[in-house]
């Protein structure tokens, strides 16, 4: 009876993504999310179609960024924001429903070297350090702040020794490739790209999601749920982040 009925809820979520359209990559619904976000949500994504057999597109990028490309209409169907902020904005503006917080992930330090760095190291003279850009994404404003409540922000732009780029995933990659000594990023993006990390001490980043309004977006009110699961909790650990279920 157990295997039967297993194998029910499968034809059941099967029949339902093709009733919906979401069985092919044409016609698929769409997660825009945080580039946070993005080592375990494509790992997410892959779990969720194995699982439901519904697949979701993806696009990732800074959440500012995001936000201001769904406030003129882009088709995005479920949005993941690295903060509170962004996913209220569009709330605000009656583009977003349903929001909660999904997960909390640090701040952190990071180089190429497998040694964890010193805190210190921002305020070496000869030390460029890269952050995402804090206008648009929140682990920058985040980094931002921190740089300031240390004093160092000032000195770092005046010495030309701060690199702005445009979303965490860049500012983590522009580090690896040498284009600057250090970055501040996520620990999710620090432990998909390897090398060494220090925690910084600021409050975790608390990440936001929502449902975009008016798209009938079946398949993303289900992949929401899902983020809320035992399965997608497991990922979202071994990717560095604490699941927020309230």
């Amino acid at each position: 009876m157990k295997r039967s009925g297993k194998r029910l809820r499968v034809i059941l979520a099967l029949s339902t993504a093709c009733l919906l359209g979401v069985c092919s990559v044409a016609s698929a619904e769409v997660f825009a999310a945080a580039a946070s976000l993005q080592p375990v949500m494509e790992k997410i994504a892959v779990q969720f179609e194995k699982e439901k057999g519904i697949h979701m597109d993806s696009v990732f990028g800074a959440s500012g960024a995001l936000a201001r490309q769904i406030e003129a209409g882009a088709p995005f169907d479920l949005y993941l924001s690295a903060d509170e902020k962004w996913a209220r904005y569009l709330e605000e503006k009656g583009k977003l429903e349903k929001v909660r917080p999904v997960a909390e992930c640090p701040l952190v330090l990071w180089t190429a070297s497998e040694k964890a760095p010193s805190l210190d190291l921002v305020k070496d003279a000869k030390v460029r350090l890269v952050i995402a850009d804090p206008a648009v994404a929140p682990y920058g404003a985040l980094a931002k702040a921190y740089l300031e409540k240390i004093r160092a922000y000032a000195r770092l732009e005046k010495e030309s020794r701060l690199i702005v780029a445009g979303d965490v995933l860049k500012a983590g990659l522009a580090a690896k490739s040498g284009g600057a000594d250090a970055a501040c990023i996520p620990l999710s993006i620090a432990m998909k790209l390897g090398g060494g990390w220090t925690e910084i001490p600021m409050p975790p980043q608390r990440l936001f999601g929502g449902i975009v309004k008016g798209r009938n977006a079946l398949a993303a009110l289900v992949m929401f749920d899902y983020l809320k699961t035992p399965q997608a909790g497991k990922l979202f650990r071994e990717a560095g982040f604490e699941p927020v279920q309230r």
